[in-house]
């Protein structure tokens, strides 16, 4: 049985996809997306409406890729990209109950962060609503600058919400983990890197590697998309279409 709300992932046509497709396909938006406006900086295109539902999409494939590497299980986290908003995303894992295979869910919640202090973002985010249980509420730092994340996670564990589960993601590393004594090249690299909190329930510090992370998918060895193969409920499955699902 799905709980009520979460019925509209019943039908046949939900799709889900693989992340490593939606944390590359996003920056082949970005670049098409930058042709159009060759004289504008990163901010514009970056904050450019035309750009918001592939970023999200980027964020949620962001939070399934740190979740598998949390749980130590690289790969087993995929995302699905809702027709309803909210949720601004979902992503699930594979579990197998009773011999069937299927998915074990959970909604985000996004908020981005573009000023002032994350903290206060966060809590304007979780002010007077309550959130399904299974949520994920994940803050994208878009600007830069050095935050104690420690400290963060101290003050949002005070916070009185029903919210379980909350992450921070940014570009870039931790002070600590920047690379000393490297070559441009290592250094450009490290910067590339995506780091994702989670300040609750436990404080952890997830990095992911966008270029190492999707090698895999890349060169073809790793499933792009799965559905299930009966409505409601049954077994994932591959499958090779003519015309496959497009992310974006």
């Amino acid at each position: 049985m799905y709980p009520s709300h979460l019925t509209y992932l019943k039908g046949k046509e939900n799709i889900w996809f693989n992340p490593s497709n939606g944390i590359v396909g996003f920056w082949e938006q970005f670049r098409k997306l930058e042709e159009s406006f060759p004289n504008k900086p990163f901010e514009y295109i970056w904050n450019h409406r035309d750009l918001k539902k592939a970023k999200e999409l980027y964020i949620t494939a962001i939070t399934a890729t740190g979740i598998s590497i949390l749980e130590k299980q690289k790969g087993s986290w995929w995302f699905l990209k809702p027709k309803i908003d909210p949720p601004d995303g979902v992503i699930g894992t594979m579990v197998i109950k009773n011999d069937i295979t299927e998915m074990h869910v959970r909604e985000v919640e996004i908020v981005e962060h573009l000023q002032g202090d994350v903290i206060e973002t966060i809590k304007r985010k979780l002010s007077n609503k309550r959130y399904e249980s299974n949520t994920i509420l994940i803050c994208f730092i878009s600007v830069g600058g050095v935050k104690d994340s420690i400290k963060m996670a101290e003050a949002v564990s005070n916070e009185i919400t029903n919210l379980d589960n909350i992450f921070l993601a940014f570009h870039g590393l931790r002070v600590l983990d920047i690379p000393k004594n490297k070559n441009n090249e290592e250094l450009m690299h490290s910067m590339f890197k995506i780091s994702l909190v989670q300040l609750k329930p436990l404080y952890n510090f997830i990095t992911i590697d966008p270029i190492k992370d999707t090698e895999q998918w890349r060169l073809g060895k790793e499933k792009t998309f799965l559905f299930f193969d009966y409505l409601g409920k049954g077994n994932l499955k591959e499958v090779i279409l003519e015309n496959p699902p497009k992310l974006f």
